[in-house]
């Protein structure tokens, strides 16, 4: 669930990063949801596409790592996915909120 192990990232450049997961329990599941809208947005139902410049991408680490940390019943993972350089293209307007 590292984020930075792949791509060394720049402050200035913001990459676009798939967060995938599968959480058994619903108010974790929604709680997750809810977490990740204020980085991105949903591309499918546990799908997100999330644009993230250095500090962002800390920020979400440190989120998910708190997240993880809480104990829980049933399976739960959470992968984050670097998409291809240039594989999409940045969005036009400001739209993530944290």
């Amino acid at each position: 669930m590292n984020l930075t192990s792949t791509h060394a990232i720049s402050h200035a450049q913001h990459v676009p990063v798939y967060v995938a997961y599968d959480i058994s329990e619903d108010r974790r599941r929604n709680r997750l949801h809810r977490l990740l809208r204020g980085f991105g947005e949903p591309v499918q139902k546990s799908i997100f596409l999330c644009w993230l410049d250095a500090v962002r991408q800390r920020r979400l680490q440190t989120l998910l790592d708190d997240f993880m940390r809480v104990p829980h019943r049933g399976h739960e993972r959470i992968d984050c996915i670097p998409a291809r350089a240039g594989a999409l293209e940045a969005p036009i307007y400001p739209w993530i909120y944290e």
